[in-house]
């Protein structure tokens, strides 16, 4: 859990910091906010379904140290560049396909660990179901992201360097404590090709009337709410209609966060939920009536209770969709199925990011989170005629 602590910090303070130097420090129009922005998930789209094989077949302890170390370099990297007064939006975009890289290096081998810490904690006696370390996981997540979300207000007041600098820390710390994790089950020996493996991943998850479902819906969330809502709208709107800073993007974010936090405490206190298909569909539906009400003239207060309902229902959102996934997956490829399922997410986000840029210029930002909320309904609509997920069941009880 601390390996996760350190990641989803690290990652908080980054969703202020990176948008916050090139919207306010930059000042750079939105097209310019959403390329950036698209360049931080980029390389996911390509690398997700190789680290996930490799995750499979490599020691994910080792993994983690070298790709922590990778990103906490680039974040000590970009923190010395500031001070040395040599910032620029090229620079910028650099930093944000390294980093970008490392995650997905970092995602498939953090996930798949969960499922298999799950696995010899139940064989020790220990009754802990797949969702429920899920949701602890989350909740450590939420808290992480939440605590480096908070941090980044302090660039309203101290500049973006010295917290790329405490960002690198933290990621390089993470990394150490990767080799304290306990040892998992060394990884079989592979006579599968990487190719084939690749493939089956993919055929896996198409075939399965609940992964596949899962893996839509990511693609959707990914280019419509985090790529189009997060990486440019909200950041926009700070900007130029609260006429803002650091401090209330922080603000916006945290508040997001700590709805996600919130709707997941209650969730682990909760029994399993027997058809989690059907509260999917309803907590996403929720966070879409969300996400098109800051279309309206909301005084900043309104706005804050309206991202915290968004919150609300995403945090219940995602910890359903990986337990889901991660139930149904076969044990022997439940890194490669995971690393599709965040393809899903991270490989919509580029070209969300890139075309809600152009469009936040040409219609503003009010308006156009319209486009994001109408389009996950439409999906999701699609994905209810088309798909049994509401007659989806708990598919692994323990």
């Amino acid at each position: 859990m601390a390996v996760v602590a350190a990641w989803f910090a690290s990652f908080g303070l980054q969703t202020t910091l990176f948008p916050g130097v090139i919207n306010f420090t930059l000042a750079e129009s939105p097209a310019r906010l959403g390329i950036a922005q698209a360049a931080l998930t980029a390389p996911m789209l390509f690398l997700l379904p190789l680290t996930g094989v490799l995750a499979e077949r490599a020691d994910r302890r080792t993994l983690l140290l070298v790709f922590h170390g990778v990103a906490g370099v680039s974040a000590g990297i970009m923190a010395a560049l500031m001070f040395a007064g040599l910032l620029s939006y090229e620079a910028l975009v650099v930093y944000a396909l390294v980093v970008g890289s490392a995650g997905a290096f970092v995602m498939p081998a953090r996930d798949s660990a969960i499922n298999g810490v799950t696995r010899v904690t139940q064989r020790l006696g220990n009754p802990l179901s797949l969702q429920r370390a899920i949701v602890f996981a989350s909740l450590v997540q939420f808290g992480a992201q939440i605590t480096g979300m908070g941090a980044g207000f302090l660039a309203s007041y101290v500049g973006p360097a010295p917290l790329f600098a405490v960002q690198a820390l933290i990621l390089v710390a993470g990394g150490a404590m990767a080799m304290s994790m306990p040892r998992l089950p060394r990884p079989r020996e592979h006579t599968e090709p990487v190719l084939t493996a690749l493939v089956t991943g993919l055929r896996t998850v198409i075939s399965s009337p609940v992964i596949w479902p899962m893996t839509l819906i990511m693609i959707a969330v990914g280019a419509l709410v985090v790529g189009g809502g997060f990486f440019v709208i909200i950041p926009v709107l700070v900007r130029d209609i609260y006429l803002a800073g650091y401090d209330v993007l922080a603000g916006l974010m945290v508040t997001f966060w700590v709805g996600a936090l919130f709707s997941n405490i209650i969730l682990a206190r909760m029994p399993l939920i027997e058809r989690p298909g059907r509260t999917l569909m309803v907590v996403q539906t929720a966070a879409a009536f969300a996400l098109g009400c800051i279309a309206l003239p909301l005084p900043l207060p309104a706005l804050f209770l309206t991202i915290f309902v968004w919150g609300l229902a995403g945090g219940v959102a995602m910890s359903l969709s990986r337990a889901l996934v991660q139930e149904n997956a076969p044990k022997r490829q439940i890194a490669r199925v995971m690393s599709v399922y965040q393809l899903g997410l991270f490989g919509g986000m580029p070209a969300g990011a890139v075309i809600m840029g152009y469009v936040v210029e040409w219609m503003g930002p009010r308006d156009a989170a319209l486009i994001p909320a109408a389009g996950i309904l439409a999906v999701l609509i699609v994905i209810v005629l088309t798909t049994p997920i509401l007659s989806v069941r708990r598919a692994d009880p323990s």
